[in-house]
């Protein structure tokens, strides 16, 4: 990949669509490229078995028609579930895609990808070396790319054994150290919450040489300010109303 800094589209899909189509789905990142989004976000974890698959909770039940852990369900079990039904009638039978799946879709689609790596507790190390090794397998695509996390070991694995892909911390709240833990890290860029990324934390982050990310924005007038702030990149459920602005 190189090290040269890449440039992230201003909107970027939130879980491919997901005010649009069911979140974390090839439908999703299938509907994302439809409306003509040029980036888009996804979460990656395990199944009890290894397997490096796209969904975002760590309990099943809100966006796939099971029960328990996702950590406790093998692949097999996943795969046999309807994650797109809970959505509508229309995306009946979609199914939880793996990794490898999502990342050749979105090549595919000419999209970059954010792969957040979202680990079930105590698979952080694990996590991100599976979702690594699908990504230097899998991703063929000339979009951006970057792994991102709010676990601190997932991103310094991939700083370890990934530093040619970039990286983006998540920061929720902005605690202290915030700045500092993404500079050690090497990120390219801080994805906060946009709830306080105040215009003083994005010329922080600019003045650290660091690119300023935001989710999940789904108003275009909070939107329309956090840009005029300087916002790199807002991440959105509803990329169909930003790409409007």
């Amino acid at each position: 990949m190189g090290s040269k800094r890449v440039t992230y589209p201003k909107i970027i899909g939130h879980r491919g669509a997901a005010a649009l189509a069911p979140e974390n789905t090839l439908a999703g990142f299938a509907k994302a490229a439809s409306l003509g989004v040029k980036m888009v976000e996804l979460d990656a974890k395990l199944s009890a078995d290894g397997e490096v698959v796209v969904h975002h909770d760590d309990t099943l039940g809100r966006t796939a028609n099971g029960q328990g852990p996702v950590a406790q369900a093998s692949f097999a079990a996943l795969r046999a579930l309807d994650a797109g039904g809970w959505f509508g009638e229309a995306y009946k039978g979609e199914r939880i895609p793996t990794l490898a799946e999502a990342l050749d879709a979105i090549a595919k689609a000419g999209m970059g990808v954010n792969v957040e790596i979202k680990p079930c507790a105590g698979r952080e190390v694990e996590t991100a070396e599976k979702v690594i090794a699908v990504a230097r397998a899998q991703w063929k695509g000339d979009g951006p790319f970057q792994f991102s996390s709010f676990k601190r070991p997932c991103l310094e694995t991939a700083l370890a054994q990934a530093p040619d892909y970039e990286r983006g911390y998540l920061t929720d709240n902005f605690a202290e150290g915030w700045l500092e833990n993404a500079q050690a890290l090497k990120c390219a860029s801080v994805n906060g919450n946009f709830r306080g990324y105040t215009r003083e934390r994005i010329a922080a982050t600019h003045a650290a040489g660091l690119l300023a990310l935001t989710y999940t924005v789904n108003e275009p007038a909070i939107a329309r300010q956090l840009l005029a702030n300087g916002m790199d990149g807002i991440i959105t459920d509803v990329p169909d109303r930003m790409l409007a602005l």
